[in-house]
């Protein structure tokens, strides 16, 4: 800090003296080499611990590399006996032991981990051994290993088991470990095992190729801590236990971790850094180990280095800077003078003698020359600066202007910008872009496109273009441009020239941009249009579909559904919206007969279909047929589909087809089998039979081919009626005849005892349009049934003939069992029968009602049916009586 004194008229400083350039030089040099070397050091340090943390966490993943690679070695020798096991266990089953010790061989050849393989009984007496022949020359059978420990564990397991190291007996003597695995029976019961002895030292040589270090070693326990490999045990027949090791029990009581590390010391022996890795699956033990000292020797040797370098680099930097310092002091001194004389002709406007020499670097030469020519250089850039920003500012403003006029025709084609969305048509759309432009351009615009000429005010429809010019354009000049889509041009836009008005090659170019802003707007219009029209055609599509769609994303979200899905899927319509996959799910769920698990086996699995049974209120069956695919679009999954299918009249035409079948074997069975039999009984020719016994099994016969023939017509009625090829010959026919004709030709057996009364109400030459014969078999069919269906003491059937306006009708009315309500609207269904005992005891196919109302259709009538249980039935049948009616 400088001190002041007071004098007269004037202040005096007194500053404290400073360092000279030489000292100041020789500081920071020496500054700099320490701080330079102490910062080396420093990161040199850090560097070399991280070296020391990088080679410790490398160790770490080696370790875990080898854990990993010693579980795949036990894992790969232990499915090859797994798997040998099951193949060998029906050879064992047969006996078959040469094959078996084929089997041996193979493994042997392909993994020669193993030392030796055998196959024992459950007894644990070896039946097969190999190699048969060791390296003591001694064949290997039938020895008894129920002793061994994994035996034991094998018949408490039921499992695959790996032994803990022991001496080999049989095949070898050295230290193995072993891999068994059971042999079952064909009824799952154990009948043998397989072993694979492990070949320690081919084990070891596994382990050591796996690591590197000049002193890193590793070390593999079993289960039992006995040695598997270790670096200083001679696994071939030393075997050692390590339990009471000191690392050992430090890594038991660490159990909890998978695989860590630790730094210890064992009494006898130097520090090591050890990183182990428990073999869950095996329960062994790994680690590989390095000596600390070793670790650590970079580290103390580079500060070493640094400790001894640094005072020698201070006298070397002490040393270089006295004779750098001097010589730079002298010729910055020099540098200095020039520059003072310089000032001083600078300010006096006389110019400065530069032909003085600076004794020193060239680099101080050419810098005094350089700051001569500098104050040259300023001077002159400053006036060329002025002149240059005076002509800067004339063009600032007229690019100001330029962008000011581009900006008004942004904004006019900004306005263009109409949304194609909109639901008005396309003349509309152009007034409406025209109405957005108005009061950004200029001029009257008009425009033209495809027979259609829209200003801002007024549409015209059906215009051509020369047409319209010569009416419509008030100037005496226009200017057009073309407005193109899909390379041809479709229309123009058509500016009107009043008097005065021309266009500029500015405004041109700007009307040519407004064109073809027009064409892209024009064609998205029309493509938005066309791309609405097929997607509301595609709606209609789907809605009239007689099958239910529902489309989902790819996060199994509802995209689409139609109608007939949503009306399948609603059940009594009080459901919720289906906005999820999961919601189908729980909907199908309740309103279907199928379990959760079938329904996710059907979403989750590759089948493409599942049927679906509906049962409604009134007892009745519905079927759906579900069927699942992939939505791709460009090779690319996009979603999927679900499609239902109404298949109940599928089900119910299998169900009939079921039911003839079943009908065939019943009502063809009984007349063939007596047909039959009385053929064989009359071909016999020890036997003379009398002409009445012969006549009657003849009557026999001819009634069950009368029957079978019957069965046949109903059949082929039915196929008739099925296909709407039924044929009916009509004729005007007397009402009252075929009545009567039609109760004569009841069988005698069923009009035994019953009483068949006919009422004419009608009158009595009564006709109408009909095929005679199949109003016969109508009737004879109902007086069949309303006998047949009677347990009343007296059977009574009352016909009853009316005319009823336009029809004349016929009712049969019984008092038999009757039919209940809930039987009434399945009666005429193709092979229903009412009561099946009934039926069976008198007869019968479930095809005649049936067949009843295909006749009455074919005749464009119909037929009714009134019953109470108990009470009886009324049948009655309705005729047109006027021909093609």
């Amino acid at each position: 800090m400088g001190q002041f004194s007071k004098g007269k008229g004037r202040v005096r400083v007194k500053n404290r003296r400073a360092r000279s350039f030489k000292k100041e030089l020789i500081y920071s040099f020496l500054t700099i080499g320490l701080t330079s070397i102490i910062v080396l050091g420093i990161f040199q340090f850090f560097q070399l611990s991280s070296l020391i943390e990088g080679n410790q966490e490398s160790q770490k993943k080696v370790t875990g590399f080898l854990e990993d690679n010693i579980e795949s070695y036990m894992d790969q020798h232990g499915r090859i006996i797994e798997t040998m096991s099951s193949n060998i266990a029906p050879l064992l089953e047969e006996g078959r032991t040469s094959k078996i010790e084929e089997k041996l061989r193979d493994i042997k050849l392909n993994y020669p981990g193993f030392v030796n393989l055998y196959v024992g009984d459950a007894n644990g007496e070896s039946l097969v051994f190999y190699p048969s022949v060791y390296t003591d020359g001694v064949k290997r059978e039938h020895l008894n290993f129920s002793d061994r420990s994994y035996y034991k564990e094998l018949l408490e397991r039921n499992e695959q088991v790996v032994s803990p190291v022991f001496y080999g007996r049989g095949g070898t003597d050295i230290l193995l470990v072993a891999i068994v695995s059971p042999i079952f029976d064909s009824k799952g019961k154990m009948q043998g095992y397989i072993l694979g002895a492990i070949d320690l030292n081919a084990l070891e040589k596994y382990v050591s190729t796996r690591i590197s270090g000049e002193a890193s070693y590793a070390v593999l326990l079993d289960q039992d801590n006995n040695v598997i490999v270790h670096p200083d045990v001679n696994t071939k027949t030393e075997m050692v236990n390590l339990t009471d090791s000191k690392i050992v029990k430090t890594i038991n009581d660490q159990s909890e971790k998978s695989m860590n590390s630790l730094t210890i010391k064992e009494e006898g022996s130097e520090e090591e850094f050890i990183t182990y890795a428990k073999i869950r699956d095996l329960d062994w033990t790994v680690w590989i180990a390095n000596p600390s000292t070793l670790i650590t020797k970079p580290l103390r040797s580079a500060v070493n280095t640094i400790l001894w370098f640094i005072p020698v680099t201070a006298l070397f930097v002490v040393l270089a800077s006295l004779y750098l310092t001097n010589r730079l002091e002298r010729t910055i001194r020099n540098l200095l003078d020039t520059i003072k004389r310089y000032s001083v002709s600078y300010k006096t406007n006389q110019p400065v003698q530069l032909s003085e020499r600076i004794e020193g670097p060239q680099e101080m030469t050419d810098l005094l020359t350089h700051f001569n020519d500098m104050i040259s250089e300023i001077e002159e850039n400053r006036n060329e600066l002025i002149e240059l920003n005076t002509r800067l500012e004339g063009r600032v403003q007229e690019r100001t202007a330029n962008l000011e006029q581009r900006n008004a025709e942004l904004q006019a084609v900004n306005q263009l910008i109409t949304p194609v969305s909109s639901k008005m048509d396309l003349s509309h759309f152009i007034q409406l872009c025209l109405q957005n432009i108005e009061q950004s351009v200029p001029f009257n615009v008009h425009i033209w496109f495809r027979e259609l000429a829209v200003t801002s005010q007024v549409i015209y429809a059906d215009k051509s273009l020369q047409s319209y010019l010569e009416k419509n354009v008030q100037g005496a000049n226009h200017h057009m441009e073309p407005i193109v889509l899909d390379g041809l041009p479709n229309g123009y836009l058509i500016i009107d020239l009043l008097d005065g008005q021309t266009i500029e090659p500015r405004e041109q170019a700007f009307l040519q941009t407004f064109s073809r802003s027009l064409a892209i707007m024009l064609q998205n219009k029309l493509l938005f249009e066309q791309y609405r029209n097929k997607h509301a055609e595609l709606d209609a599509v789907l809605e009239s579909m007689s099958e239910g769609i529902m489309l989902l994303n790819n996060d199994q979200q509802i995209d689409y559904v139609n109608e007939f899905f949503l009306n399948v899927t609603d059940g009594d319509g009080t459901n919720g919206p289906l906005v999820h996959l999961s919601d189908v799910f729980e909907r199908i769920h309740v309103l279907f007969e199928i379990t959760t698990e079938e329904l996710a086996s059907f979403f989750e699995n590759e089948a493409s279909e599942l049927k679906l049974e509906y049962k409604t209120k009134s007892g009745n069956a519905d079927f759906y047929m579900l069927h699942k695919f992939s939505v791709i679009s460009d090779e690319k999954k996009i979603g999927e589909g679900l499609l239902i299918r109404d298949i109940t009249k599928e089900e119910e035409i299998d169900t009939l087809k079921n039911n003839l079948i079943s009908l065939t074997s019943h009502e063809f069975k009984t007349p063939i089998t007596n047909i039959r039999g009385s053929v064989e009984t009359l071909l016999r020719e020890d036997v003379e039979w009398e002409q009445d016994f012969q006549d009657e099994l003849l009557e026999g016969v001819h009634e069950d081919i009368e029957r079978i023939q019957h069965l046949v017509d109903d059949w082929m009625d039915i196929s008739k009626i099925e296909s709407g090829s039924m044929y009916i010959e009509r004729d005007m026919v007397r009402a009252d005849h075929v009545i009567e004709k039609s109760i004569e030709l009841v069988p005698l057996t069923l009009k035994e005892g019953a009483t068949l009364s006919f009422h004419n109400k009608a009158e009595d030459s009564l006709f109408f349009y009909a095929d005679k014969t199949r109003v016969q078999q109508v009737l004879v069919n109902l007086f069949t049934n309303a006998l047949r269906y009677n347990d009343h003491p007296q059977k009574r059937i009352d016909i009853t003939l009316e005319k009823k306006n336009e029809f004349l009708t016929i009712a049969v009315t019984d008092n038999g069992i009757g039919i209940s309500k809930e039987h009434l609207q399945k009666i005429f269904n193709r092979f229903y029968q009412v009561d099946v005992t009934a039926t069976r005891r008198s007869g019968g196919t479930g095809l005649g009602l049936s067949i009843c109302e295909g006749i009455m259709e074919a005749h464009e009538g119909k037929i009714e049916v009134d019953s109470k249980p108990g009470e009886g039935s009324t049948f009655t049948l309705y005729f047109p009586i006027r021909e093609g009616s």
